[in-house]
C-alpha cells in the first residue's frame, strides 16, 4: 500500500489523483488531502477517504467544514499546506497551482519524501533550490505534466539519461488559427474553450498565451540538467505526441496517446510498472500528425518566460508571479489578451536580482504582484 500525501486534493489534476486512488484502492491511500479555499468539496473528500489530516489554506472558509470522519484533524490558515506533508507519506503528490507549491514541495523534499510534481511555477520560480536539495537528500522528483512525463517514459524512467534534444509538442490553445487582431478581442470565455484538453482554468489560459510553453522549457531544462539550446517547443495540433527525446545516432523517441492527464498521473505513482486507467486507447488510422513552429508575434508570452530564465537569478519568479496575477485578471475581464505579455513584460523590467534563495523568492513573487497590479489600473 503506498499512502500519499495529495496537495492541491480539490483542482483538477488532484480530482483526478482522488479517481486513480479509487481505481486503484487495493494499492494507493490518500493519508493527507490538502486544498486552498474549496472547503465543501474537501469535506466530501475526507469523509470518502478518511485522511488522518486534512488542511485548507483559506481560513475564512474552514466554518464550511462542518463533519468530519473520525481522527482526522483539520488544519487551516497560512502554514495549513505543510501540515499536509506527512511523516507517513510515500510519495507527496503536489497538484496545487502556482507559486504556493513550492513550500510544501521544498518541505517534502526537507523531509526526505518522493515528490510527484503537476505544479511546473515551482521549478520555474525556484527550480534551482528545489534540484539542489533534492539531489542532497537523494529525493526522486517526478514529473506529472504530460509533456515531462513523455519525456521520462522516453528516457526508460532515467531523468538522468543521455540525450541530444528534447522536444516539447503543444496544442497551440484556443486561439492557434486566428489571425492577431481576432485574438486581440478575445475574452477569457473564449480561451477557456481548449480543443484538446480539460484542465484547470488558470492552465488553460496559459495555453491560450503559450506561456505555459516557456513555463515547460524551464521545467524540462530544470528536471533533466539541460541548457536551454537542447530544449525545443513545437506546435503540434493534433495532441497525439505529448513530447519527444532525440538521440544522438538521429533517432528520436516520443511518447503517443489519448489526451488525458490520468495517464501521466497514475504513471507518477506506479512506474515502472503500468495500470490499467479508465482513459481511451489511441486508434491511429486516419489520423494526420502536423508540426508547426510558435508564432512569437501573435504568441509573445513565450519568448518572454525564456528571456526571464537567460537573465536567470529571481527574474523567472517575477515573471511567473506577474503571468499568475495577469491570468487572474484576465479571468475577471479586467484586461484584454494583449495585456498579459505587456503586464509581464513590465514587472521583470523593474524587478531586482540577487540570490536565489527562498525568502528572496517570496519576496519577489510578492513584488512582481504588487508591480502588476498597479500596471494594471493605467492599461
Amino acid at each position: 500500500m503506498i499512502n500519499i500525501s495529495l496537495i492541491g486534493s480539490t483542482g483538477s489534476i488532484g480530482r483526478q489523483v482522488a479517481e486513480v486512488v479509487l481505481r486503484h484502492k487495493d494499492k494507493f491511500r490518500l493519508i493527507s488531502l490538502a486544498a486552498g479555499s474549496n472547503a465543501k468539496l474537501l469535506e466530501q473528500q475526507a469523509n470518502l477517504f478518511k485522511p488522518e489530516i486534512i488542511a485548507l489554506a483559506n481560513p475564512e472558509r474552514a466554518s464550511e467544514i462542518r463533519e468530519l470522519p473520525k481522527g482526522t484533524t483539520l488544519y487551516t490558515g497560512e502554514h495549513a499546506l505543510l501540515h499536509a506533508v506527512s511523516e507517513k507519506a510515500d510519495i507527496v503528490f503536489v497538484a496545487v497551482s502556482g507559486f504556493a507549491g513550492l513550500a510544501p514541495v521544498l518541505e517534502a523534499i526537507s523531509m526526505g519524501k518522493n515528490v510527484a510534481l503537476a505544479n511546473k511555477e515551482t521549478l520555474v520560480a525556484g527550480g534551482e533550490i528545489v534540484m539542489r536539495l533534492a539531489k542532497e537528500k537523494g529525493v526522486k522528483i517526478i514529473p506529472v505534466d504530460s509533456e515531462h512525463s513523455a519525456i521520462f517514459q522516453c528516457l526508460g524512467f532515467n531523468p538522468e539519461a543521455e540525450f541530444r534534444k528534447l522536444i516539447i509538442t503543444a496544442s497551440g490553445g484556443a486561439f492557434r488559427d486566428l489571425p492577431k487582431d481576432k485574438i486581440e478581442k478575445m475574452k477569457a470565455a473564449d480561451a477557456l474553450r481548449h480543443p484538446n484538453w480539460n484542465m484547470g482554468k488558470k492552465i488553460t489560459i496559459d495555453c491560450a498565451t503559450l506561456l505555459n510553453k516557456g513555463l515547460e522549457v524551464i521545467e524540462a531544462c530544470r528536471l533533466y540538467n539541460a541548457p536551454l539550446e537542447k530544449v525545443e517547443a513545437i506546435v503540434h495540433p493534433e495532441s497525439i505526441i505529448h513530447s519527444m527525446v532525440e538521440f544522438c545516432d538521429g533517432a528520436i523517441m516520443a511518447q503517443l496517446g489519448y489526451p488525458s492527464m490520468e495517464i501521466p498521473i497514475q504513471l507518477a505513482l506506479t512506474y515502472p510498472k503500468r495500470l490499467e486507467t479508465g482513459v481511451p486507447f489511441l486508434s491511429l488510422a486516419g489520423k494526420s500528425l502536423n508540426f508547426a513552429e510558435i508564432d512569437g508575434d501573435r504568441f509573445p508570452c513565450f519568448s518572454l518566460a525564456l528571456d526571464a530564465f537567460k537573465k536567470g537569478g529571481l527574474y523567472p519568479c517575477a515573471m511567473n508571479a506577474a503571468n499568475e496575477v495577469a491570468v487572474e485578471l484576465y479571468l475577471k475581464d479586467k484586461i484584454k489578451f494583449y495585456d498579459i505579455p505587456e503586464l509581464i513584460s513590465h514587472s521583470t523590467e523593474n524587478a531586482k536580482n540577487g540570490d536565489v534563495t527562498y525568502k528572496s523568492l517570496v519576496e519577489t513573487d510578492a513584488e512582481a504582484r504588487r508591480a502588476v497590479y498597479e500596471k494594471a489600473e493605467s492599461l
